[in-house]
């Protein structure tokens, strides 16, 4: 198999995602917290663990589940110089509800809850999810902001549940607010249940990925033929597969992985070591294929695992 055949693989395209535990407690989790209509609720880990693609599986199933619930996705941006209103020109780009330069807060406020509330009589129901990655970006006033929108909305019969991913820079905007005016009543309603996110931590974590490469990811569609066997058929015909492997893989990764992220994988990082070990056996698929301990090693080595966490695994992953 050659290059040209790989490229439009979902393994090569990352047009896959695979239920980690993490991902799944966390689903599980927050379907749940929406369900109970909790005000807030707060998933934080460390850079490259999955976060993203985790929220968007949450916005998946609850729009497979939870029909009954209006649902707005972001990520948070943060513009420098800006300290006020920068998240409700978010929300109403979004929303396709535009302000004009010179419309005060609260024009911006009762334009945007409007539209919320019309999406809402649209969909025949009464609770708006707002779904946040990076988190931590947000500031004092945009807290304040969406507590507007949440006492606004609540006087007109519709409960709001903000559901947010973010860096563990969370706990310094926390402490922030503390000290502020009102900062007791913004933690009450947006922070005060916060839930670790964590990263590929122990050999079951990663197992369960091998074997989703191995056995329960198809391509093409309904061809039941698994990544692993479409891209090294002889060698899968002959047995081989990767969670065979699963020992030197796991240790290979965590002699590079540094700091925080030592029995804490990144995702990323993981999933591109497991790309090169598959574009290498594609390459070289033969019945009696086998990975050695320096195509492995070789593998980590290209994913930059090393130089990723010794620059981002000094940040604690917890207050």
């Amino acid at each position: 198999m050659d290059m040209t055949e790989l490229q439009d693989h979902p393994v090569f395209t990352r047009d896959f995602t695979v239920m980690t535990f993490a991902m799944a407690d966390a689903c599980e989790i927050a379907v749940d917290a929406i369900f109970m209509r909790q005000t807030g609720i707060v998933f934080y880990g460390l850079s490259r663990v999955g976060k993203t693609y985790c929220l968007n599986e949450i916005k998946n199933k609850l729009v497979g589940f939870m029909p009954r619930t209006y649902v707005t996705h972001i990520e948070v941006k943060k513009k420098d110089g800006t300290y006020t209103n920068n998240i409700i020109w978010q929300l109403g780009k979004e929303e396709n509800c535009y302000f004009k330069s010179r419309d005060i807060v609260i024009v911006k406020l009762d334009s945007f809850v409007e539209r919320i509330l019309l999406r809402c009589h649209e969909r025949g129901c009464n609770h708006w999810v707002l779904l946040l990655d990076e988190f931590q970006k947000l500031r004092y006033f945009d807290l304040h902001l969406l507590a507007d929108i949440f006492n606004m909305l609540q006087r007109k019969k519709i409960t709001m549940t903000v559901l947010s991913f973010g860096m563990p820079g969370i706990f310094e905007l926390r402490d922030d607010i503390q000290h502020r005016d009102d900062g007791e009543l913004l933690i009450g309603r947006f922070m005060t249940n916060f839930i670790e996110f964590p990263g590929c931590r122990d050999k079951a974590s990663l197992k369960l990925i091998l074997d989703a490469f191995d056995r329960s990811s198809e391509f093409p569609e309904s061809s039941g033929i698994s990544y692993t066997q479409g891209l090294m058929p002889r060698a899968f015909s002959s047995g081989f597969s990767l969670v065979k492997y699963i020992q030197p893989i796991w240790s290979a990764l965590n002699r590079e992985a540094l700091g925080a992220y030592h029995n804490n994988l990144p995702l990323e990082h993981v999933f591109l070591t497991l790309r090169y070990l598959l574009r290498f056996g594609a390459m070289n698929d033969v019945p009696d294929f086998e990975l050695s301990q320096e195509a492995i090693e070789h593998a980590v080595k290209l994913s930059c695992i090393k130089t990723f966490s010794l620059l981002a695994g000094k940040k604690k992953n917890h207050e």
